[in-house]
């Protein structure tokens, strides 16, 4: 539905941030416009006020309080509203409310005594109110005493129309009725459009994102304006395919790897089963059958085992069981076995541990000595007869290095970069006729990364390959 758009939000949002601008500036504007009338007014009535009261102090000097028509006050003050051009309502009456003197214009009018202003005027102040049922406008009052020596009160009270005030207000209300509307006609309009330029860069990017399958993951959604947030937007959508680009290229690659190694030793057992089906008769070739065909089941079993090792660590569903150990005496043991696997071959192992005291650190000990024998071990198998494999120990900057060294065969520079990858191998002949997986320093490399190290190699032709394992003595990180 389109009102489930962020575009509809967006202009909904609008209009209604306008309705309330509109809204409230027009409720300020009609209340200050309302007190700066009133205000006025009361300041003119005050004046008016003020005046009346100062002619007539001292035209009834002497006089009664109360002026009479016979006094000739009543006709002197008309002359002195209309001298002054004043056109506003003045009345003269007594506390009891007995009218006085009036102005002309409040022949048929007469402006009244309210409870509250004559309780004002006894306490001597002046009082302002605004009344709606005298005519068809409001009319404001202020009701004033006049105190007179000896003699009773006394008050005059003046009056205005608040017509061309309400006429001011009723035009406010009309123009806010009016355009306000219209304006959020125009707001509604413009922030559609608005909104659907903002985000055309958007519909943009999800129409080319729904083009992108597994298929054509090489494919990269064009960066307009880098520096603003859709630029950030579609560099993040390009560093995501990227990293799913990688991540489907290694799956496919182990896929393919895997089916590969599997697929030999089925080939063999299938072909050995095949030809002693057909052309095997005693005891000893179904024998010599069996024999050969356990050896692949357990190169197969090795190859399995080592790739739900691999999946597990990736999948978090291996954790280190973490203990603190003697990392020399541990290496002390691997000197021992790799001496003893070298024997044969009349391979040199030697122990150099540049250290002078027992060396404890917390990780994974089993997994360590799985690395650790496994570069041991591939030492020995790719040196010659007569050759060495040193085992060395040092350390620098709280981190253990153990170096597995030899001078044998070497390997290429080209080889170097991929040497960790699973399945890959420097010569297929050798290392099928060696028994190995290729996923060796692939396991390797996951468990020094685990412990929060790394391992490293360098190798030269014909004079041997260095391995070196870099390993933090106060354990993985918290998260490992």
């Amino acid at each position: 539905m389109f009102y489930r758009t962020i575009r509809f939000r967006l202009t909904l949002w609008y209009v209604l941030t306008l309705a309330v601008i509109l809204a409230a500036s027009g409720f300020f504007w009609h209340l200050n416009l309302t007190r700066d009338q009133v205000r006025r007014t009361d300041h003119r009535l005050t004046l008016i006020s003020e005046e009346v009261a100062a002619f007539r102090l001292k035209s009834q000097e002497g006089q009664p309080a109360l002026p009479r028509q016979a006094d000739g006050y009543c006709e002197s003050l008309e002359g002195f509203l209309r001298d002054r051009g004043w056109m506003e309502y003045v009345q003269v009456i007594s506390e009891q409310g007995e009218l006085a003197c009036f102005s002309s214009n409040l022949r048929k009018l007469s402006l009244p005594l309210s409870e509250q202003a004559l309780k004002s005027a006894r306490r001597g102040d002046s009082f302002f109110e605004t009344r709606r049922d005298l005519k068809s406008f409001p009319i404001r009052i202020l009701t004033r005493p006049l105190g007179v020596p000896g003699g009773s009160l006394v008050l005059v009270q003046v009056g205005a129309s608040m017509a061309l005030a309400e006429e001011s207000l009723h035009d406010l209300r009309l123009m806010l009725m009016t355009f306000s509307p219209l304006a959020l006609l125009i707001v509604l309009v413009g922030g559609w459009f608005l909104a659907g330029r903002a985000l055309a860069p958007v519909m943009h990017i999800t129409r080319e994102v729904r083009k992108i399958t597994a298929d054509n993951l090489s494919q990269r959604l064009p960066v307009i304006k880098a520096e603003d947030e859709m630029g950030h937007l579609t560099e993040t959508f390009n560093s995501m395919l990227a990293r799913l680009e990688t991540s489907f290229s290694k799956i496919k690659q182990f896929s393919g790897d895997a089916s590969h190694e599997l697929r030999t030793p089925l080939t063999i057992l299938k072909g050995e089963t095949e030809v002693a089906q057909r052309w095997a008769k005693t005891p000893d070739e179904f024998r010599k059958m069996l024999q050969s065909n356990l050896e692949e089941i357990d190169r197969m079993e090795r190859i399995i085992e080592n790739l739900l090792t691999l999946a597990k660590s990736e999948a978090g569903e291996r954790p280190l069981k973490i203990s603190e150990f003697s990392l020399s005496d541990l290496l002390q043991d691997l000197y021992l076995q790799g001496k003893t696997l070298g024997e044969d071959g009349g391979i040199d192992v030697i122990l150099d541990m540049e250290v002078t005291r027992e060396i404890l650190m917390r990780g994974d000990q089993p997994q360590l000595q799985r690395l650790f024998l496994n570069l041991i071990t591939n030492g020995i198998k790719y040196t010659p007869g007569g050759g060495r494999v040193e085992v060395g120990l040092t350390l620098r900057e709280g981190q253990a290095l153990v170096t597995v060294a030899d001078n044998g065969i070497g390997i290429e520079a080209g080889h170097l970069p991929h040497i960790f990858d699973r399945f890959y191998r420097v010569d297929e002949a050798r290392n099928r006729e060696v028994g190995g997986t290729g996923l060796g320093l692939a396991i390797g490399k996951s468990i020094a990364e685990a412990h929060g190290g790394g391992i490293s190699v360098r190798s030269t032709p014909g004079q041997g390959t260095v391995f070196t394992v870099r390993l933090p003595l106060a354990g993985p990180p918290a998260h490992a």
